[in-house]
C-alpha cells in the first residue's frame, strides 16, 4: 500500500512522539511501517522504518490528490 501523507505522526509505546511531513508510506505489514518523508532539518528525501512492536499509534493526514 503506498499512500502520499502532508504529515505522520507515530507514539510509541514508551511515550514518545514522532512527526514526519511529505512522504509515503512505503509498507504497512503486521510487522512494521515503512516511509519516505522528506527531513526538516536539510530538506532532504529519506527513509525511514519502524517495527510495530515499539508502536501504540499513528496518525496520518492525506495528501490531497492533484
Amino acid at each position: 500500500m503506498q499512500m502520499k501523507f502532508d504529515t505522520l505522526h507515530i507514539f510509541t509505546v514508551m511515550g514518545a512522539t514522532y512527526t514526519f511531513h511529505s512522504g509515503m508510506v512505503i509498507q504497512d505489514d503486521e510487522r512494521i511501517l515503512k516511509f519516505s518523508y522528506t527531513a526538516r532539518s536539510d530538506d532532504r528525501m529519506k527513509v525511514a522504518t519502524f517495527l510495530k512492536d515499539n508502536m501504540s499509534g499513528w496518525s496520518v493526514v492525506a495528501a490531497e490528490e492533484e
